[in-house]
């Protein structure tokens, strides 16, 4: 008999646990996580597509563009991405290119999935296309927050 009841009591508890469990498993605790893609094209100053260009987003991820320029990252948090491009491979893929770094910033507008509450399952999406200059070439004159300031 005594037995039994501890046996029922066992059967009770593993119920409770377990149905604790699938209730906590459904809920959106933790930080939001929102989902970020940036692509684009990397081309030189005649807008050809240039091969083999690094690209390093955030200092952790790594791609390469292919045959058509073409680069794509998605991953989640934090709401910018810190390009670097580079050119490796010097004149193979038709000269050898200066090296850019900057910040890509996502907004509102970007967003092209909104996902449950707080932000969780967001989807943000930026095309960010970039021209590339030879070394022996002159960029133009960029003016903004990205220029260098002026000094008389």
């Amino acid at each position: 008999m005594k037995k039994s009841i501890i046996k029922f009591f066992d059967k009770i508890i593993l119920l409770l646990l377990g149905s604790t469990a699938v209730l906590y498993s459904s809920c959106d605790y933790g930080m939001p996580v929102e989902n970020f893609e940036i692509n684009g094209v990397i081309s030189d100053s005649a807008h050809t597509p240039i091969q083999n260009i690094r690209v390093v987003n955030n200092k952790r991820d790594t791609l390469y563009t292919n045959s058509k320029g073409e680069y794509s990252f998605e991953f989640w948090g934090p709401d910018y991405a810190h390009l670097k491009i580079e050119d490796i491979d010097g004149e193979e893929n038709g000269g050898e290119f200066r090296s850019v770094e900057f910040n890509v910033k996502f907004t509102d507008a970007d967003l092209v999935k909104k996902g449950k509450r707080n932000k969780t399952g967001d989807k943000f999406r930026k095309t960010k296309n970039i021209t590339l200059y030879r070394t022996d070439e002159i960029p133009p004159i960029e003016y903004g927050p990205m220029a260098a300031p002026f000094k008389p």
